[in-house]
């Protein structure tokens, strides 16, 4: 998904990456046995590929795709007025 999002930076403003984990599975963890916030996880993807980290933006509260969406919303969306957004996803979230 971060690859298939890079791929419209051009047309790209903000890097809105989502998801804390579930409480589905353990979250991955690090070398040191760490939980792994996936949000943070792929911010730091992110950064690593050349995206500005001022163009990534975090939501790390929800535990769902529904709370991902919710809180997506809330928190960057309506705040910013963003009127359009370009949503990259996988067939197993919808």
């Amino acid at each position: 998904r971060l690859e298939a999002a890079l791929r419209h930076d051009h047309e790209t403003a903000f890097y809105l990456v989502l998801s804390r984990g579930t409480t589905h599975k353990p979250a991955p963890t690090d070398s040191r046995g760490y939980a792994v916030d996936e949000a943070a996880a792929s911010a730091r993807y992110l950064v690593r590929r050349g995206v500005a980290p001022e163009r990534v933006l975090l939501e790390s509260w929800s535990l769902d795709t529904i709370g991902n969406a919710a809180f997506a919303r809330l928190m960057h969306a309506d705040l910013a007025q963003w009127r359009r957004m370009l949503v990259v996803t996988s067939d197993f979230h919808l």
